[in-house]
């Protein structure tokens, strides 16, 4: 709203300077260096860009980092219109990459497609078909394609006024604190009077419905019960299913991975959940109840036929799986019959695998028994809730002994940490009064545990333990998150604990055994070209 020639009014004169036909709107937020075709000015900062055309202006506006400094004076909205441009071409630059691989590379190479985006002046890229056998598809580049699905909608070059950063209407600026709490009130009315979880206002719909209500105004009324279960709930669903369209439109393009994932419900049936992922994003494709086949590798495979049957085996890269015997023998006879897509172990459950190895008496007697020392310690105090009590209040300050992991066998090691964490207050606890005077010193299991606590042989045991479990549960961790894939980091994870297992360990005898286990489950198990790759 200021007259001032640092703002975008200010640079909207400045189309003047952009080269001819060229309609970019990032020019109205620079101007050509007189004389110097490749040098630009930023109106809001000043600062002068060399080389890389209108394509460097939109990253020093977006603030891209590494190719060029961030502008320190650009607005939000501005900022988010760059984001948003740099965003459609990377897009656009990977649809016509995939194209030209399909037709042999006949328009040129990526260089020479760099250098006329960067220069940018306007001009179009000429129409590709692309091919997949004798199917053959054509998506004109000058051609708008509506976006469709949950993250479609109507969308504008202009951050939301409720992103940080962004500039306030008038009117919400204006509002008083009183407004604002009977507002949140309201809200918080709600949640409770439905019993709606707190989380709710995690959910990415949760601030756009406020959006939406408020760019209505004041007149909006809210739907009704027949409204949400009728319209509104068809809408939504058709919606649902064009994303899910948009998402088995890319698998012809970039592959996909099938995923089965075997769970057990509240009615003891052994279900199977079929997913696929690619990188445009994961989609449920259905459950099937195996209560009478889990176990039967046959059955397995015709079930596992079907699923790729569905998702066209022409798309499929890889199909996971658990590495149980049954579900093993049947993706190893899917990934024979097919001949197109490996098969793969799932990661978390081949790392699950080796922290079993490590526990078993027949491989490791001494760390058998000092897990089993440990759980007879946690056993007595959670099996006794004043004794539990007594421990959290006075002497862990809240902490716990036993912490929930994503393996059975990931809990007892990261118990062992918890044990290892909290060594001085458990043995304050049981040489204190309050224990030494209870009724539990009585208990046959006491004296036993007392003892343990205090031998410095055991301590000594857990911190051995930690040196080899520590590094292969932060692997298990990293394949085990949900915020991006893992594969990828997985290798090098991989060598990185082996060598941190050595580095704790020192002597060679030591960590010898250790790298043989993982070696052999990794080797036998999860090593794959495909990954390697």
């Amino acid at each position: 709203m200021s007259g001032s020639g640092s703002g975008p009014s200010a640079g909207a004169s400045s189309i003047g300077s952009a080269p001819p036909r060229s309609d970019d709107p990032a020019w109205s937020y620079g101007t050509l260096v007189p004389g110097q075709r490749n040098k630009i000015t930023c109106i809001f900062c000043g600062k002068v860009i060399s080389g890389g055309g209108i394509t460097r202006l939109k990253e020093h506006l977006a603030a891209v980092p590494g190719e060029v400094a961030s502008c320190k004076k650009v607005t939000e909205d501005v900022k988010y219109r760059m984001k948003h441009l740099l965003d459609a071409k990377r897009k656009e630059r990977a649809r016509m990459s995939i194209s030209r691989a399909e037709v042999g590379g006949f328009y040129g190479t990526p260089d020479e497609e760099e250098e006329q985006d960067e220069e940018d002046l306007g001009t179009q890229l000429p129409q590709v078909p692309q091919r997949r056998g004798k199917e053959v598809l054509v998506e004109p580049s000058g051609t708008k394609r509506k976006k469709k699905g949950i993250t479609g909608g109507i969308r504008n070059f202009f951050a939301a006024r409720t992103t940080p950063g962004a500039q306030p209407s008038i009117k919400s600026a204006l509002a008083t604190k009183e407004t604002m709490d009977r507002a949140d009130m309201a809200v918080g009315m709600l949640c409770y009077d439905a019993n709606l979880p707190f989380n709710v206002a995690n959910s990415p719909f949760w601030q756009p419905m406020f959006d939406a209500v408020n760019a209505v105004g004041s007149g909006y009324k809210a739907p009704t019960y027949h409204a949400l279960r009728g319209p509104i709930l068809k809408n939504t669903v058709d919606e649902v299913n064009n994303y899910l369209e948009e998402i088995k439109m890319s698998w012809r393009y970039t592959g996909c991975s099938i995923m089965a994932d075997g769970w057990t419900d509240t009615k003891q049936r052994s279900l199977i959940n079929f997913l696929v992922y690619c990188p445009k994003g994961v989609i449920f494709l259905k459950s099937v109840d195996a209560s009478g086949i889990v176990k039967n590798a046959d059955e397995l495979y015709n079930i596992f036929a079907k699923i790729v049957g569905e998702v066209n085996p022409e798309y499929v890269v890889q199909f996971v799986t658990d590495s149980e015997p049954s579900y093993k023998a049947a993706g190893k006879r899917l990934e024979a019959a097919f001949g197109t897509f490996f098969w793969t172990p799932c990661a978390a459950h081949c790392l699950d695998l080796i922290l079993e190895h490590l526990c078993k008496p027949t491989v490791f007697p001494h760390i058998a028994t000092t897990i089993e020392r440990a759980r007879t310690i946690t056993k007595f105090i959670y099996n006794h809730g004043s004794l539990l009590n007594l421990m959290r209040k006075k002497f862990t300050g809240g902490k716990e002994l036993c912490r929930p992991a994503a393996t059975r066998f990931a809990t007892n090691f990261i118990s062992i940490q918890s044990l290892v964490l909290n060594r001085k207050a458990l043995q304050q606890m049981f040489v204190s009064d309050e224990y030494s005077t209870s009724r539990f010193v009585q208990h046959p299991l006491s004296e036993g545990v007392v003892s343990t606590v205090l031998d410095k042989s055991f301590w000594d045991q857990c911190k051995y333990i930690l040196n080899i479990s520590e590094p292969l549960v932060r692997v298990l961790r990293l394949v085990d998150r949900q915020d991006k894939p893992a594969m990828g980091y997985l290798y090098e994870a991989m060598d990185k604990a082996k060598e941190n297992i050595k580095e704790r360990l020192k002597r060679k005898s030591d960590y010898n055994p250790i790298w043989r286990i993982i070696d052999q489950r990794w080797d036998r198990q999860l090593h794959s070209p495909l990954h390697a790759a």
